[in-house]
């Protein structure tokens, strides 16, 4: 369970039949919890900026030198804000005994944040780390910036895509005109892979028990925030993919579409709406059911429940069972029951749910008798 309203409430989880719980750093709460005989995660935005990091250095940065925030988050090259998630995870460690520290935002901008926060970050920072791996960094930045321009400017990228009927082959077609997007994406995977390295590093210097995990977007979309689940299990003991099929912020699979739709047509009013909305299930492998066709729909609407099961069933095969798979789904899903029950079916190793707020308990209730049987 992701969250607690206040201590009160363990004895009900623990009733449920749950026993893993996962809270932001709070240490009277930890070792509250630790009493009731909770196995407590600890969760850390991995990127934060707050209170000193308040200052434009810290920021994410467009091919245009642009700073963005996204996730309250700067960019992930920061020395200092990686140095500030490391002093927290030992800070935690030399006073708690905690069963996991799980990353949240380890990543870069996803579309979710817009489509000119998503193209960054070509910082100076990350252009000495560049350089460090052997990436070429102008390339990268102005195939980047060409990206960018073609979503300010969409018609030539909306002839290509007709004239492929819409499909994938579109896509790619485009995609290839840029010839450093590709190691963009890679460089992105690099940075994110080397953080994680460094943050299970740090873990294992002061506990051979407590292990590391990572929320992390869903299969459809964590390549393009610099998210290898081929990758993970060199390095995490949890996988937990963020499978919300209905929400208003980053990480929902709606909301993402959405952004990226809102953008496009703000940009470029001439676009067919409904039409955008398809070509994007097409390009990212949605089709065969009714589809909301409109941004406003997409922002309020839940896509449907069998994407659950093709996000579940695509984490799976791609992890292969070598690291521990947990995917994290939304309590107040309408169909939450169901939910359940196809992750059952998956054979998933467990499931997180997000979040326990009071109103939710008919809901932990119904759930438990689900798992139950």
């Amino acid at each position: 369970m992701f969250g607690i309203p206040r201590l009160e409430y363990a004895d009900f989880l623990l009733e449920k039949g749950f026993k893993d719980i996962v809270i932001g750093y709070d240490p009277e709460l930890v070792e509250g919890l630790r009493d009731k005989g909770f196995n407590v995660h600890i969760v850390i935005g991995a990127f934060r900026i707050d209170n000193e990091f308040r200052e434009p250095r810290f920021l994410a940065e467009d091919p245009y030198g642009r700073k963005h925030v996204w996730f309250g988050s700067g960019c992930p090259n920061n020395p200092d804000i990686r140095r500030r998630t490391l002093r927290q995870v030992s800070e935690i460690l030399e006073k708690h005994d905690v069963s996991s520290i799980l990353l949240d935002g380890i990543r870069f901008a996803s579309m979710g944040s817009g489509l000119e926060a998503f193209a960054t970050c070509f910082c100076e920072n990350c252009r000495n780390k560049a350089d460090k791996y052997g990436y070429r960094f102008e390339e990268m930045k102005q195939s980047v910036k060409k990206m960018l321009n073609a979503f300010y400017d969409f018609k030539q990228a909306w002839e290509v895509l007709q004239a492929y009927r819409y499909s994938q082959v579109g896509f790619l077609d485009l995609v290839k005109e840029g010839s450093g997007l590709l190691d963009w994406l890679g460089f992105r995977e690099h940075s994110v892979e080397e953080f994680i390295v460094e943050v299970r590093n740090t873990i294992k210097s002061y506990s051979g028990k407590t292990r590391l995990g990572a929320y992390v977007f869903t299969p459809s979309l964590a390549f393009l925030v610099g998210q290898n689940y081929r990758k993970f299990w060199r390095h995490l003991d949890f996988v937990k993919p963020m499978v919300y099929r209905r929400g208003r912020g980053v990480a929902c699979l709606n909301f993402e579409l959405a952004k990226i739709a809102e953008d496009l047509l703000h940009w470029n009013s001439w676009l067919p709406e409904s039409e955008l909305i398809d070509v994007l299930y097409r390009v990212f492998g949605f089709r065969g059911e009714e589809y909301p066709l409109s941004t406003k729909r997409l922002f309020e609407d839940c896509l449907p429940i069998s994407l659950i099961k093709i996000e579940f069933q695509a984490a799976k095969r791609l992890l292969a069972g070598r690291s521990e798979l947990h995917p994290i789904i939304m309590l107040d899903d309408p169909q939450i029951e169901q939910a359940v029950k196809i992750a059952m079916e998956t054979g998933l190793d467990g499931i997180d749910f997000f979040s326990f707020r009071e109103e939710e308990k008919n809901r932990i209730s119904k759930i438990s008798e689900v798992i139950g049987k």
